[in-house]
């Protein structure tokens, strides 16, 4: 996906001389990264075929599902010595159902969701938590250290998604607890 954090991740990759073979579901995304010097691909199969290994970062698990199993999807170019690496944030049993699939087919598989938003994704700052194939993750490091500041090697896959959800969880509370502290501040006069 070349959405607000595919597409910077993308551009780190170019600008850090990787060939880059780019496929989204919205053609008009591709247009950028085509300018960068990127190869814009009709289909998923044909990046994967041409890939030996293949990224993807979409919006939510349904997608990521969709993208990997359906006709026309990744998993029918998927063959050994290929490798798939999914930096979408999904739930450890969406994880852990495209690995086995791509596994059966020969095929290496990461998960490696990222922490961070936009601007870390153009900075090339993200830190990305990675889980899988432990040969895939060091044919991908040159690739996770254009994209991110810190890449985490996890173990088996769900570990990633886990790992993810206990970021976010901690990110959340912390923030809530600002807000609950402002609140409090407010309420008792303080100037803020």
């Amino acid at each position: 996906g070349l959405g607000i954090m595919g597409r910077e991740m993308a551009k780190n990759l170019l600008t850090t001389g990787h060939h880059l073979t780019v496929w989204n579901r919205n053609k008009d995304k591709c247009a950028e990264l085509a300018k960068l010097g990127a190869t814009v691909a009709p289909t998923i199969t044909a990046v994967v075929s041409a890939s030996d290994i293949t990224f993807a970062c979409v919006s939510t698990p349904s997608a990521s599902h969709e993208i990997f199993f359906k006709k026309g999807g990744v998993l029918e170019s998927l063959s050994p010595g290929k490798g798939y690496v999914d930096m979408s944030t999904v739930d450890a049993n969406t994880a852990i159902a495209i690995s086995e699939a791509a596994t059966l087919k020969g095929a290496q598989f990461l998960e490696a969701p990222v922490s961070g938003s936009k601007k870390p994704a153009q900075d090339g700052q993200l830190v990305i938590l990675a889980a899988g194939s432990s040969s895939l993750f060091h044919q991908a490091t040159a690739a996770f250290d254009a994209m991110g500041k810190k890449t985490f090697f996890l173990g088996k896959v769900g570990s990633g998604a886990n790992l993810k959800l206990v970021v976010n969880l901690m990110m959340g509370t912390v923030t809530t607890a600002l807000c609950e502290g402002m609140a409090l501040a407010k309420k008792a006069g303080v100037c803020q």
